[in-house]
């Protein structure tokens, strides 16, 4: 069986879990504890970043889209990939832009989101911090930093971030996929990184449905967090094991 190490809440890590589901490959999790748990996780991959996985035969990958790639090759379900040139092609633009471009903003605007938010800040701290010290956490001084999250969080980069999101939640109104007729790395690169914006059911009763205000609270966005979720779902749901 694969073993994913992971944090809970990256995207990255939740983009490899939706496609381990989308392969019917049985897997299990062992949560990394951001910091030490860094460390247990360089003695095994010679890195500290997840999401890694660890292979039946002790093969050890990291990197979401190598890992996507190979569990892609495990088995003949649901192929990640078209097997046209251009939809492939299609499929690995996207891919690369949401691993990238748009994984930058929506990482800058769930920390900006976070910084004025307290219920968000303490609910994205890992399970195993002591609610006595995520207290703690709550009542620190934020305004200072809040203003320097204004700096770091482009006005431009989020603009054109909605902008390319609205185009295409307006495209997704009559169709179930980014690419042809079938669920592709595509639709998972871009459904991961959408939850850092608005967080989905699988990110447990105390996230789901928050996030970032300006995504969330955006009329034209509406349809395309729809369709993540219906993504997630299927993906998800008991019989998608």
């Amino acid at each position: 069986m694969i073993t994913l190490y992971q944090f809970r809440h990256s995207a990255f890590c939740l983009k490899t879990r939706m496609a381990l589901h989308a392969k019917k490959l049985q897997y299990r999790v062992e949560e990394v504890t951001p910091g030490l748990g860094q460390f247990e996780i360089f003695k095994i991959s010679g890195q500290k970043q997840v999401p890694i996985i660890v292979d039946d035969n002790d093969q050890i990958i990291s990197d979401s889209t190598i890992i996507c790639e190979y569990i892609n090759k495990k088995n003949d379900n649901n192929p990640l990939f078209p097997k046209d040139p251009l939809l492939f092609a299609q499929c690995k633009l996207i891919e690369d832009w949401a691993d990238t471009t748009m994984a930058s903003t929506c990482r800058k605007a769930l920390i900006k989101s976070a910084i004025e938010n307290p219920q968000l800040r303490t609910a994205l701290l890992p399970d195993e911090i002591p609610s006595s010290v995520k207290g703690l956490v709550d009542k620190l001084p934020f305004k200072n930093l809040s203003k320097i999250s204004n700096v770091v969080f482009s006005t431009k980069d989020n603009l054109e971030l909605q902008k390319i999101l609205e185009a295409l939640s307006k495209a997704l109104i009559n169709k179930k996929y980014l690419i042809g007729d079938n669920l592709s790395i595509a639709d998972i690169a871009i459904s991961a990184q959408l939850s850092l914006l608005k967080f989905p059911k699988s990110s447990g009763p105390i996230l789901s449905g928050e996030g970032c205000q300006e995504y969330i609270n955006n009329p034209y966005l509406e349809n395309i967090f729809i369709w993540r979720n219906n993504i997630e779902e299927y993906l998800f749901s008991a019989n998608s094991q």
